[in-house]
């Protein structure tokens, strides 16, 4: 298997940012949402450890990002009928058994204890963009102008962070 390095990823990002944000934009109709689905197809992309090389890297990360384009679409829209169902009255919190939400409040507290633990062993900037990409859902455009740092550092940084928590939390099955 070839290992894909993140100067592959660099080349692929610089040669396919145009066509692919203009894609992005126009089905998900918001720049800054489409922005973060670019850099969202890159790491997944990233992440890939198929059992086959990627021929056509193109059509590879054009295929992620409309997944990731349809999973947006689809969540908004979910959101919105929830929304919707919530104004009626009816949410699903009050439909499930109590015992259930407990047992899934100690799973969760849990799981962030283990994750707060793994962003500790990071260096502060690589935590400090997982943090507010994954967790406060900034924006790229947020981040890069908070922390004045490239999109290439965003990159970096949080690749390597997503990394780290998925070797740490996936040792702790």
């Amino acid at each position: 298997m070839l290992e894909i390095t993140v100067n592959d990823i660099a080349g692929l990002m610089q040669r396919h940012r145009q066509e692919l944000m203009r894609y992005l934009s126009q089905r998900i109709g918001c720049n800054e949402t489409a922005q973060d689905i670019f850099q969202e197809t890159f790491l997944r992309y990233a992440g890939y450890d198929g059992k086959s090389s990627v021929e056509n890297p193109r059509a590879f990360i054009f295929r992620i990002a409309a997944n990731l384009a349809t999973d947006y679409l689809r969540s908004r829209s979910r959101h919105y009928h929830e929304d919707i169902d919530a104004e009626e009255g009816q949410t699903i919190s009050e439909i499930e058994d109590p015992r259930l939400s407990v047992e899934r409040t100690a799973i969760s507290q849990q799981q962030l204890e283990e994750l707060i633990s793994a962003l500790g062993e990071l260096p502060p900037k690589c935590s400090e963009v997982f943090i507010m990409l994954k967790i406060k859902h900034y924006s790229y455009a947020e981040v890069e102008q908070k922390l004045g740092i490239s999109n290439t550092m965003i990159f970096n940084y949080l690749t390597r962070a997503m990394a780290h928590c998925r070797q740490r939390l996936g040792d702790l099955d």
